[in-house]
Protein backbone atom coordinates (compact mmCIF):
# COMPACT_ATOMS: atom_id res chain seq x y z
CA UNK A 1 0.00 0.00 0.00
CA UNK A 2 2.84 2.43 0.74
CA UNK A 3 4.49 1.45 -2.39
CA UNK A 4 1.65 1.82 -3.87
CA UNK A 5 0.98 5.75 -2.73
CA UNK A 6 5.19 6.36 -3.49
CA UNK A 7 4.35 5.28 -6.78
CA UNK A 8 1.47 7.74 -7.47
CA UNK A 9 3.54 10.49 -5.76
CA UNK A 10 6.64 9.79 -8.44
CA UNK A 11 4.17 10.08 -11.31
CA UNK A 12 2.42 13.02 -10.07
CA UNK A 13 5.89 14.54 -9.58
CA UNK A 14 6.88 13.66 -12.74
CA UNK A 15 3.81 15.07 -14.65
CA UNK A 16 4.59 18.38 -12.85
CA UNK A 17 8.33 18.44 -13.94
CA UNK A 18 7.11 17.96 -17.36
CA UNK A 19 4.65 20.33 -17.64
CA UNK A 20 6.43 23.04 -16.11
CA UNK A 21 9.49 22.50 -18.01
CA UNK A 22 7.06 22.77 -21.46
CA UNK A 23 6.19 26.20 -19.92
CA UNK A 24 9.35 27.73 -19.30
CA UNK A 25 10.45 26.36 -22.86
CA UNK A 26 7.21 28.12 -24.05
CA UNK A 27 7.90 31.35 -22.26
CA UNK A 28 11.81 31.10 -23.97
CA UNK A 29 10.45 30.66 -27.24
CA UNK A 30 8.09 33.22 -26.71
CA UNK A 31 10.76 35.62 -25.41
CA UNK A 32 12.81 35.62 -28.56
CA UNK A 33 12.12 38.66 -30.98
CA UNK A 34 10.23 37.87 -33.97
CA UNK A 35 11.86 39.81 -37.38
CA UNK A 36 9.28 40.30 -40.02
CA UNK A 37 11.16 40.21 -43.65
CA UNK A 38 9.53 41.43 -46.16
CA UNK A 39 10.18 38.77 -49.09
CA UNK A 40 7.01 39.48 -52.00
CA UNK A 41 7.98 40.30 -55.79
CA UNK A 42 10.46 43.26 -55.71
CA UNK A 43 12.54 42.17 -52.89
CA UNK A 44 15.92 40.56 -53.89
CA UNK A 45 16.53 36.98 -53.43
CA UNK A 46 20.35 37.75 -52.63
CA UNK A 47 19.14 40.14 -50.09
CA UNK A 48 16.23 38.69 -48.77
CA UNK A 49 19.04 35.03 -47.99
CA UNK A 50 22.11 37.56 -46.52
CA UNK A 51 19.30 39.47 -44.45
CA UNK A 52 17.54 36.01 -43.26
CA UNK A 53 20.87 34.58 -41.85
CA UNK A 54 22.07 38.07 -40.41
CA UNK A 55 19.26 38.48 -38.28
CA UNK A 56 19.36 34.52 -37.18
CA UNK A 57 22.83 35.23 -35.99
CA UNK A 58 21.97 37.43 -33.81
CA UNK A 59 19.71 35.33 -32.43
CA UNK A 60 16.04 35.80 -33.64
CA UNK A 61 13.15 34.39 -35.74
CA UNK A 62 12.88 35.51 -38.58
CA UNK A 63 9.20 35.35 -40.87
CA UNK A 64 9.65 35.57 -44.27
CA UNK A 65 5.84 38.14 -45.48
CA UNK A 66 4.27 38.40 -48.35
CA UNK A 67 1.88 41.77 -48.65
CA UNK A 68 -0.89 39.65 -48.37
CA UNK A 69 0.03 39.16 -44.86
CA UNK A 70 0.77 42.81 -44.27
CA UNK A 71 -2.63 43.66 -46.11
CA UNK A 72 -5.36 41.13 -44.33
CA UNK A 73 -3.11 40.12 -40.74
CA UNK A 74 -2.56 41.98 -37.83
CA UNK A 75 1.96 42.67 -36.85
CA UNK A 76 1.34 42.56 -33.53
CA UNK A 77 3.39 39.62 -32.80
CA UNK A 78 6.49 40.58 -34.40
CA UNK A 79 9.42 43.05 -32.59
CA UNK A 80 10.26 44.64 -35.86
CA UNK A 81 9.65 44.70 -39.90
CA UNK A 82 12.35 44.78 -42.06
CA UNK A 83 12.18 45.69 -45.74
CA UNK A 84 15.44 44.51 -47.88
CA UNK A 85 16.74 45.74 -50.44
CA UNK A 86 14.96 45.24 -53.45
CA UNK A 87 12.40 47.33 -56.12
CA UNK A 88 10.77 49.93 -54.17
CA UNK A 89 8.29 50.76 -56.45
CA UNK A 90 6.91 47.23 -56.95
CA UNK A 91 6.84 47.45 -52.80
CA UNK A 92 4.37 50.52 -53.14
CA UNK A 93 2.23 48.14 -55.97
CA UNK A 94 1.37 45.17 -53.46
CA UNK A 95 0.85 46.73 -50.64
CA UNK A 96 -2.61 48.06 -49.79
CA UNK A 97 -3.01 51.20 -48.67
CA UNK A 98 -4.38 49.48 -45.65
CA UNK A 99 -1.25 47.76 -45.15
CA UNK A 100 0.25 50.76 -45.41
CA UNK A 101 -1.22 52.17 -42.35
CA UNK A 102 -0.97 48.54 -40.71
CA UNK A 103 2.75 48.99 -41.13
CA UNK A 104 2.81 52.62 -39.85
CA UNK A 105 0.49 51.72 -36.67
CA UNK A 106 2.88 49.18 -35.79
CA UNK A 107 5.99 51.57 -35.55
CA UNK A 108 3.75 54.00 -34.13
CA UNK A 109 2.32 51.32 -31.00
CA UNK A 110 6.30 50.36 -30.30
CA UNK A 111 7.38 48.40 -33.16
CA UNK A 112 10.52 48.69 -34.94
CA UNK A 113 11.73 49.27 -38.74
CA UNK A 114 14.88 48.40 -40.48
CA UNK A 115 14.96 49.64 -44.42
CA UNK A 116 17.98 48.49 -46.16
CA UNK A 117 18.47 50.29 -49.41
CA UNK A 118 15.13 49.46 -51.23
CA UNK A 119 13.43 49.58 -47.74
CA UNK A 120 14.91 52.70 -47.32
CA UNK A 121 13.77 54.51 -50.38
CA UNK A 122 10.64 53.41 -49.28
CA UNK A 123 10.24 55.52 -45.99
CA UNK A 124 10.45 58.56 -47.78
CA UNK A 125 7.72 61.00 -47.63
CA UNK A 126 8.75 61.74 -51.74
CA UNK A 127 10.91 59.24 -53.61
CA UNK A 128 13.22 60.45 -55.75
CA UNK A 129 14.65 58.23 -58.51
CA UNK A 130 17.64 59.65 -61.19
CA UNK A 131 16.35 62.77 -61.03
CA UNK A 132 12.73 62.90 -60.72
CA UNK A 133 10.30 61.90 -58.58
CA UNK A 134 8.16 58.49 -58.66
CA UNK A 135 4.45 58.77 -58.80
CA UNK A 136 4.42 56.12 -56.43
CA UNK A 137 2.73 55.21 -52.48
CA UNK A 138 5.48 55.09 -49.73
CA UNK A 139 5.21 54.80 -46.13
CA UNK A 140 6.45 58.33 -45.59
CA UNK A 141 7.96 57.59 -42.48
CA UNK A 142 10.88 59.26 -42.75
CA UNK A 143 10.32 63.45 -43.14
CA UNK A 144 11.77 64.13 -46.35
CA UNK A 145 12.99 62.39 -49.85
CA UNK A 146 14.83 59.73 -50.06
CA UNK A 147 17.26 60.37 -53.31
CA UNK A 148 19.04 58.22 -55.51
CA UNK A 149 21.24 56.43 -57.29
CA UNK A 150 24.40 58.07 -56.70
CA UNK A 151 26.53 58.20 -59.85
CA UNK A 152 29.34 59.48 -58.22
CA UNK A 153 29.92 56.05 -56.42
CA UNK A 154 28.39 53.81 -59.15
CA UNK A 155 26.23 54.66 -61.74
CA UNK A 156 23.13 52.38 -62.06
CA UNK A 157 22.93 49.63 -62.55
CA UNK A 158 26.70 49.21 -61.08
CA UNK A 159 27.85 48.23 -57.45
CA UNK A 160 31.04 49.49 -55.61
CA UNK A 161 32.31 49.31 -52.04
CA UNK A 162 32.09 52.29 -50.69
CA UNK A 163 33.66 54.69 -47.90
CA UNK A 164 30.93 55.94 -45.20
CA UNK A 165 32.15 58.31 -42.62
CA UNK A 166 30.04 57.87 -39.32
CA UNK A 167 29.73 61.38 -37.93
CA UNK A 168 27.72 60.91 -34.80
CA UNK A 169 29.69 59.12 -32.17
CA UNK A 170 27.26 59.43 -29.28
CA UNK A 171 24.64 57.69 -30.74
CA UNK A 172 23.79 54.17 -29.18
CA UNK A 173 23.99 52.29 -32.66
CA UNK A 174 27.44 54.25 -33.61
CA UNK A 175 29.00 55.29 -30.46
CA UNK A 176 31.55 52.04 -30.66
CA UNK A 177 31.91 51.98 -34.38
CA UNK A 178 35.02 53.09 -36.18
CA UNK A 179 35.25 56.68 -37.88
CA UNK A 180 34.75 54.89 -41.33
CA UNK A 181 33.57 51.98 -42.70
CA UNK A 182 33.30 50.06 -46.07
CA UNK A 183 29.93 48.64 -47.38
CA UNK A 184 28.66 47.39 -50.97
CA UNK A 185 26.66 49.96 -52.53
CA UNK A 186 24.27 49.28 -54.95
CA UNK A 187 22.35 52.16 -56.22
CA UNK A 188 20.86 53.17 -53.16
CA UNK A 189 19.07 56.03 -51.59
CA UNK A 190 20.93 59.40 -49.60
CA UNK A 191 18.36 61.11 -47.00
CA UNK A 192 17.12 64.47 -47.43
CA UNK A 193 15.44 65.39 -44.55
CA UNK A 194 12.94 67.72 -44.25
CA UNK A 195 13.76 71.65 -42.05
CA UNK A 196 13.64 71.06 -39.10
CA UNK A 197 13.15 67.16 -39.11
CA UNK A 198 14.40 65.36 -35.92
CA UNK A 199 16.19 62.44 -37.67
CA UNK A 200 19.87 61.62 -36.13
CA UNK A 201 21.95 61.41 -38.99
CA UNK A 202 24.87 58.67 -38.21
CA UNK A 203 26.25 57.76 -41.30
CA UNK A 204 27.06 59.64 -44.67
CA UNK A 205 29.21 58.80 -47.98
CA UNK A 206 32.31 59.80 -48.02
CA UNK A 207 32.13 61.08 -52.25
CA UNK A 208 29.23 63.53 -51.30
CA UNK A 209 28.99 64.35 -47.69
CA UNK A 210 25.17 63.15 -48.01
CA UNK A 211 23.19 60.90 -45.55
CA UNK A 212 23.50 57.45 -45.91
CA UNK A 213 22.51 56.38 -42.36
CA UNK A 214 19.99 57.06 -40.23
CA UNK A 215 17.73 56.53 -37.20
CA UNK A 216 14.64 58.93 -35.85
CA UNK A 217 11.97 58.08 -33.07
CA UNK A 218 8.45 57.35 -34.95
CA UNK A 219 5.42 57.45 -32.20
CA UNK A 220 6.17 54.94 -29.56
CA UNK A 221 8.54 52.89 -32.27
CA UNK A 222 12.06 53.39 -33.97
CA UNK A 223 12.91 53.69 -37.45
CA UNK A 224 16.71 52.41 -38.90
CA UNK A 225 17.57 53.08 -42.43
CA UNK A 226 21.02 53.08 -44.12
CA UNK A 227 21.23 53.26 -48.10
CA UNK A 228 24.20 50.23 -48.41
CA UNK A 229 24.18 46.40 -48.54
CA UNK A 230 25.80 45.65 -44.44
CA UNK A 231 23.84 42.23 -44.78
CA UNK A 232 26.26 41.01 -47.62
CA UNK A 233 29.89 39.64 -45.75
CA UNK A 234 31.44 39.75 -49.02
CA UNK A 235 34.99 37.90 -48.18
CA UNK A 236 32.55 34.87 -46.59
CA UNK A 237 29.47 32.64 -47.23
CA UNK A 238 28.21 33.02 -43.77
CA UNK A 239 25.63 34.99 -45.66
CA UNK A 240 24.02 31.95 -47.51
CA UNK A 241 25.42 33.67 -51.03
CA UNK A 242 29.09 32.80 -52.18
CA UNK A 243 32.07 34.29 -51.24
CA UNK A 244 33.33 37.33 -53.49
CA UNK A 245 36.61 38.14 -55.34
CA UNK A 246 35.75 41.19 -56.52
CA UNK A 247 34.29 43.19 -53.31
CA UNK A 248 36.28 43.44 -50.12
CA UNK A 249 34.53 45.22 -47.81
CA UNK A 250 37.06 45.52 -44.81
CA UNK A 251 35.55 43.70 -42.52
CA UNK A 252 32.04 42.68 -41.29
CA UNK A 253 28.94 44.98 -40.82
CA UNK A 254 26.84 42.55 -38.46
CA UNK A 255 27.84 44.46 -35.65
CA UNK A 256 26.52 47.54 -36.79
CA UNK A 257 23.02 46.26 -37.52
CA UNK A 258 22.65 44.06 -34.34
CA UNK A 259 23.19 47.73 -32.62
CA UNK A 260 20.56 49.27 -34.88
CA UNK A 261 18.58 46.05 -34.06
CA UNK A 262 18.94 45.84 -30.35
CA UNK A 263 18.06 50.29 -30.75
CA UNK A 264 14.83 49.71 -32.21
CA UNK A 265 13.60 46.79 -29.73
CA UNK A 266 14.98 49.63 -27.25
CA UNK A 267 17.36 46.98 -25.37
Amino acid sequence: MRKTNFSKFLWIYSIIIIFISGCQSLQTQNNTDQIALYSENGADEGCITATSKMFEWMGYEVTLIKADSINNNSLSRFSIICFPGGDMYLYSQNISSEGFEKIRDFINEGGGYIGICGGAYFTGEKVSWQGNQLPMNSLGIFPGTTQGPINEIAPFPNCKICKTNIVNTSHPITHTEPDTTWICYCYGPMFLPNEGAEIDILGVYEINDQPSIAAFEYGEGRVFIIGTHPEFEEDSERDGLPASDKFYDRGSDWDLMEKAAQWCLKK
